[in-house]
């Protein structure tokens, strides 16, 4: 069975349908090329932001010790650690061009043996720059008095 079609006013064929838009319709089609420039460029940055490729790098860097006043490193060691770090392209080339160092308190080490461990808050890098990981992670530094350092030294 076909359904049944509602007569035209006059009472011959069936009623036209009305041309209305629906209130969807217009919310879709009104403003329409303001809708497909915010439409690409949505499409532009998501993109740009999901394709953003991190680059990785390697650097050796120099460590630096902050001493007590009446002491000294006892035994040579060494000063050199290598620093992991990802991040944009940009951000490592300015990384990499930095001489950096990192700097480690020993202010509050006493005499003998300190293991002093170096984290990714003590390397300062670029915004935008994640240090990964730092080899080795650990040092140990041994301290003696000012004075045994100029004993040694005279012998």
């Amino acid at each position: 069975m076909t359904p049944m079609k509602k007569p035209n006013v006059d009472g011959q064929g069936p009623a036209p349908q009305s041309k209305l838009p629906s209130k969807w319709e217009s919310l879709v089609l009104e403003n329409g090329s303001y809708k497909l420039v915010a439409l690409f460029v949505t499409l532009i940055l998501w993109v740009t932001i999901l394709g953003r490729r991190d680059f990785i790098l390697s650097k050796d860097v120099d460590v630096e010790f902050l001493l007590p006043k009446n002491m000294v490193i006892a035994e040579n060691i060494d000063r050199r650690v290598i620093v992991k770090v990802s991040g944009p392209r940009i951000a490592i080339k300015r990384f990499s061009q930095n001489p950096g160092t990192i700097t480690l308190d020993l202010a509050r080490a006493h005499i003998g043996n300190n293991r002093v461990v170096i984290t990714a808050k003590n390397v300062e890098v670029p915004f935008g720059v994640k240090v990964i990981s730092v080899t080795p992670d650990l040092i140990s530094v041994a301290l003696m008095k000012n004075a045994q350092a100029a004993d040694v030294r005279e012998q």
